[in-house]
C-alpha cells in the first residue's frame, strides 16, 4: 500500500483555512485534551452486519492520541473535508464522474465511487471477479490519499442530495489493513464479497455465496480492499467516533444537521432505529467551517 505525499502549496493553502488542525493547534497551546476526532469514545469494530469477520484488532484499544499526531490527523481530516466540499449535492458528484454503488442506507446514506465499477467493465471477459482492479485512473487502488476519498456520501438517492460524508477504499496485498491516518484510532473494515447487479454494477447483497448471487448479478470478491468512514462534513460530524461504521444522524427520510441533537453524540456502533445510547460529548466540533466550543452552541 502507498500513501499520496502532500505539496507544501497545498499544505501551506489549507492551513489557512484549516478547522481541525486549529481545534488540534488550540488544544495543545492551552493545555486541553486532545480534541473530539482525537479522542473516540464510542466502542468500534470491524466485524458485523455487512462486513467480514476478521477483527484486525483484537485486543487493541483506542486512545486519546498525543498533541503532536493529534495535529497531524486533523491535517489530514481538513485534507479530506476540503475534498469531499467541492460537490455539495449527489448532482454534483455524478456529474463528476462519481458512481453509485449502494443504494441509500440508514446510518450511512450512499456510496458514490469516483469512477467506481460500470456495467460494461464487469461484462468485459477480461474482467476477473476473484482480483477486482477498477481503471487505470480510477483512485481506487493501492493508495491511501487523505486529500482523495474513493467514496462521497449523500442522504438521498435524488440529485439534490447533501453530502454527509465520506469513504476511503484502499487494496493492500498483505491480508492487512493499510496504515491510513495518523495514528491508530483508524480501524478499517472489508466486506469479502458484494453481490453486482450486471445491469447496474449497484450492490444488491453483501456477504452472499456465489450460489446465493446468481441469475442476473455477479459475486465480485473484494477480500484485498479494505473501507474507513470519515465523518467530518460540516453539521454531520460525528464527535464520539470519527471513523464508526454507522452514523445515527441519518435516518429515514434524510439526515439530521442539527449539531444541538443529541443524535451527534449517540450510538454509533449500529444502525439508526436498532439501539439507542449517547457518548460524553467531547468539547470542539467543527460546524460550518468555524471553530466552536459546544458549551456555547
Amino acid at each position: 500500500m502507498r500513501v499520496r505525499l502532500l505539496t507544501m502549496a497545498a499544505v501551506i493553502a489549507l492551513l489557512s483555512t484549516a478547522c481541525y488542525f486549529e481545534a488540534a493547534f488550540e488544544a495543545e497551546a492551552n493545555g486541553d485534551p486532545v480534541p473530539w476526532f482525537c479522542d473516540p469514545v464510542n466502542p468500534n469494530s470491524v466485524t458485523g452486519p455487512g462486513m467480514g469477520t476478521t477483527n484486525w484488532y483484537a485486543g487493541v484499544n483506542r486512545a486519546p492520541l498525543d498533541y503532536e499526531t493529534c495535529k497531524k490527523v486533523a491535517l489530514q481530516f481538513d485534507l479530506a473535508k476540503d475534498y469531499a466540499e467541492q460537490y455539495p449535492t449527489l448532482g454534483d458528484a455524478e456529474a463528476n464522474d462519481f458512481r453509485p454503488t449502494f443504494a441509500r442506507i440508514n446510518g450511512m446514506g450512499t456510496h458514490h465511487g469516483l469512477k467506481a465499477l460500470t456495467p460494461a467493465q464487469i461484462a468485459d471477459p477480461s474482467f476477473d471477479r476473484f482480483n477486482p482492479v477498477f481503471e487505470a485512473d480510477s483512485p481506487i487502488d493501492d493508495v491511501f490519499d487523505p486529500a482523495q476519498p474513493e467514496f462521497l456520501q449523500y442522504d438521498g438517492n435524488g440529485p439534490n442530495a447533501v453530502l454527509v460524508g465520506m469513504s476511503y477504499y484502499v487494496r493492500t496485498d498483505d491480508g492487512q489493513p493499510p496504515e491510513g491516518f495518523a495514528g491508530d484510532n483508524d480501524w478499517w473494515h472489508h466486506h469479502p464479497t458484494l453481490c453486482l447487479d450486471r445491469a447496474t454494477a449497484v450492490v444488491n447483497a453483501v456477504n452472499t455465496t456465489d450460489a446465493t448471487c446468481n441469475g442476473s448479478n455477479i459475486n465480485v470478491h473484494f477480500d484485498d480492499y479494505y473501507m474507513l468512514h470519515v465523518w467530518v462534513v460540516d453539521d454531520m460530524e460525528l464527535r464520539n467516533d470519527i471513523h464508526s461504521a454507522f452514523h445515527p444522524c441519518i435516518v429515514t427520510g434524510g439526515a439530521i444537521f442539527d449539531m444541538d441533537d443529541p443524535c451527534h453524540d449517540g450510538d454509533s456502533t449500529t444502525i439508526p432505529g436498532q439501539s439507542e445510547g449517547a457518548a460524553e460529548p467531547k468539547p470542539f466540533f467543527c460546524p460550518l467551517g468555524q471553530l466552536v466550543d459546544s458549551e456555547d452552541t
